[in-house]
C-alpha cells in the first residue's frame, strides 16, 4: 500500500477508536473535539516524519462525525523548503493526467524565490476541490476520493521522498 493511503488508513483508525468520545462531545464543545481531531493527526503524522493537520473551513463540518479525517488536510513534510526537488512541469503533468481534461492547472505562490501548483477541479460528486502544492507542504481542499488518494501517494513518493525528521 502506498504511504499516503497507509497515513489516511492510520488516521481513520485513530479517529475510529475515539468515536464515541467525539460523539459524546461534539455537541457541548466543539473545540475540545477539535483540539483532539489534531492532537490525533499530530500524532500520525509523526510516525511519517511530517505534520499532518485537520481542517474545517465550514465549522458546522465539525458535527458530522463521519467526516473526520476525509476532506480538508495539510500535510506538510518542511516548511522552510522553497523549490520542488522534481521539475514543477512533472507534477503539472501528473495532475493534468490524474483529474482530467476539465481540471485546471497552474503555477501558484511564485513569489521571493518559492514555487507552487494549483490544481482546481470537480470530484466525483460534482463537488468543486482544489489542491495547493507547495515545495514543503500540499493541502486537500476536499473530501480525499480514489482519484485524489492516488495523486497524493504519488506526490509522496515522486515528490515529498525527502524528508526532515521532525
Amino acid at each position: 500500500m502506498d504511504e499516503f493511503s497507509r497515513l489516511i488508513g492510520d488516521l481513520k483508525d485513530n479517529i475510529q477508536s475515539n468515536r464515541e468520545f467525539f460523539r459524546l462531545t461534539v455537541q457541548k464543545n466543539p473545540f475540545t473535539v477539535y483540539s483532539k481531531l489534531n492532537e490525533l493527526a499530530l500524532f500520525v503524522g509523526s510516525r511519517y516524519s511530517i505534520v499532518l493537520e485537520i481542517h474545517f473551513p465550514d465549522h458546522k463540518k465539525i458535527y458530522d462525525i463521519n467526516r473526520y479525517g476525509t476532506e480538508n488536510m495539510s500535510i506538510i513534510i518542511d516548511k522552510f523548503r522553497k523549490t520542488f526537488p522534481v521539475a514543477r512541469e512533472s507534477i503539472k503533468d501528473e495532475a493534468n493526467k490524474r483529474f482530467g481534461p476539465y481540471s485546471i492547472v497552474v503555477d501558484a505562490y511564485m513569489y521571493e524565490a518559492k514555487e507552487g501548483v494549483r490544481v482546481k477541479f470537480r470530484n466525483k460528486l460534482g463537488e468543486s476541490a482544489r489542491l495547493e502544492i507547495l515545495p514543503g507542504s500540499f493541502h486537500i481542499w476536499a473530501k480525499i476520493d480514489e482519484t485524489i488518494e492516488e495523486f497524493c501517494n504519488w506526490l509522496m513518493s515522486n515528490v515529498y521522498y525527502k524528508r526532515i525528521k521532525n
